[in-house]
């Protein structure tokens, strides 16, 4: 009986759980996973430490340093975008905690909260009086009214939502974003921005002319690999800029990742490298 139950949830279960549901079905560059930690989970920040050792703090170094590899002629990029099929895919925490990584190596990072509908980014931050959607309807309104300190590092500053507005779409296709980013690609190393779930709504392919690089986050246990072609097709027809994804989620004790938690070199793409996984450390008992 009980072999019975496994193989009907096994047969059953049509979610990406692993790397492995998404090799050979989605040719775009693989930058990391990131694993599940129920003690980062429960701080009420939800923030990574400097110099932690967990496995969540150690999955951000390493996609830190694999986006080194999607540079474009030689240049690292500089302006990122977080997106997703769903929404609960992470998109909030890495951004976060990825700008974060940033600040901590002293690079001055700017988060912007380009979800203008819901603002979830700016629930985590003190809450500002103006914001994204006051500066792009308002040509009164100058940049720097709209950029506040983060308050979780000197290197880090936030770009809030502000309100939502009724025309968003419209916003967000004003030449006024174009020129923002132009200023603010001078002032700072990077911008990390959390935008809304693609295919949703249509904000997410008209905001992305900005972006150097898009990661495509991927929620372990969440996204039907049903769906998976459709990422694929995104890919191939270059609906996002530079493409790439991230597995969000994994449970490494139950989907095979062995002993210890670990990426090897593991960049790049599918087949190409061929690094993968590897033994890095030992995991917290």
């Amino acid at each position: 009986v009980p072999g019975v139950i496994f193989l009907f949830r096994l047969f059953t279960d049509t979610f990406v759980h692993s790397r492995r549901d998404l090799k050979g079905v989605v040719n775009a560059p693989f930058l990391g996973e990131i694993p599940m930690d129920k003690e980062i989970a429960k701080n009420k920040s939800g923030l990574v430490n400097k110099e932690g050792n967990d496995m969540v703090s150690e999955a951000l170094r390493i996609l830190r340093t694999n986006m080194t590899f999607m540079g474009k002629k030689g240049q690292v990029p500089q302006v990122v975008t977080f997106t997703s099929f769903n929404v609960g895919a992470g998109k909030t925490f890495i951004s976060r905690n990825l700008a974060m990584s940033f600040a901590y190596v002293k690079k001055r990072v700017l988060l912007i909260d380009m979800d203008i509908r819901k603002g979830t980014l700016s629930r985590n931050f003190a809450k500002h009086e103006l914001g994204l959607t006051h500066y792009l309807s308002d040509s009164s309104i100058a940049l720097d009214d709209v950029i506040y300190p983060s308050g979780d590092h000197e290197n880090l500053d936030i770009l809030p939502a502000g309100p939502v507005a009724p025309n968003p779409a419209e916003l967000l296709m004003d030449e006024r974003l174009d020129e923002m980013i132009k200023v603010l690609r001078d002032r700072y190393d990077y911008i990390v921005i959390d935008n809304v779930p693609v295919g949703i709504i249509a904000d997410a392919t008209i905001a992305n002319r900005i972006a150097d690089i898009t990661l495509f986050v991927v929620r372990a246990g969440k996204l039907d690999r049903r769906q998976l072609p459709d990422l694929e097709t995104l890919y191939q027809e270059k609906k996002l800029n530079n493409l790439a994804l991230i597995l969000n989620g994994i449970d490494v004790k139950r989907w095979g990742y062995g002993y210890g938690y670990g990426y090897g070199y593991g960049y790049g793409h599918y087949g190409r490298y061929g690094y993968g996984q590897g033994y890095y450390g030992k995991a917290k008992k």
